[in-house]
């Protein structure tokens, strides 16, 4: 009988300490990872997604027959895939770090019809300046916290490519200022598609 109350002591001992270990596994993986930059990450998300949703419905707008202009749908089709992918890498990155994951509903856009291509480029636009912002913000939160690893995956991950978004949408828009509307409307949206 003694016998068996030290076994299932030592017993007892090695669940509490493998329990303790897999605390500590979890604090090595959130080593240096604060609460504030998990619910910005959370945030993020929750843009990415808007953004999505926002292309998807100017990529639905511009698919429509009344409005024909298969170039525009195909462009921002492909942007709206563009933010769901890195939606999901910022989720993947909170899952890697021991994060949680908090999704929020996703906020429709605030028209769904646009009076030209280069409306709806400047709205993306727009849309893109602030989401840059906010990852600048998520940026520096992470090096104020010493967290080079966050500041490593926001700048080589979202960074560079949001520059480049941005430059990309600068373009077309001047390029729409000089085609101006109608037929030069559609000589650019030939270009896209």
């Amino acid at each position: 009988m003694a016998r068996f109350s030290l076994l299932s002591a030592i017993l007892l001992h090695l669940v509490v300490v493998s329990m303790q270990q897999g605390d500590d596994e979890t604090l090595d993986i959130q080593q240096r990872f604060g609460s504030s930059s998990v619910s910005m990450i959370n945030d993020q998300i929750q843009r990415e997604f808007n953004a999505m949703y926002l292309y998807e419905s100017m990529a639905s707008y511009f698919g429509r027959p009344s409005v024909g202009l298969p170039g525009f749908k195909k462009f921002l089709k492909k942007a709206a895939n563009k933010e769901r992918e890195r939606a999901h890498k910022l989720i993947d990155y909170l899952n890697m770090r021991g994060g949680h994951v908090r999704l929020k509903p996703i906020t429709p856009p605030s028209k769904f019809e646009w009076f030209s291509a280069l409306d709806a480029a400047e709205m993306a636009l727009g849309a893109e300046k602030n989401i840059t912002q906010e990852l600048y913000r998520l940026r520096d939160r992470a090096d104020m916290e010493s967290d080079p690893h966050l500041v490593d995956f926001i700048e080589s991950e979202f960074l560079t490519e949001q520059v480049t978004g941005i430059r990309d949408l600068r373009e077309l828009i001047a390029r729409l200022n000089k085609a101006g509307s109608g037929l030069g409307e559609l000589i650019v949206d030939k270009e896209l598609n």
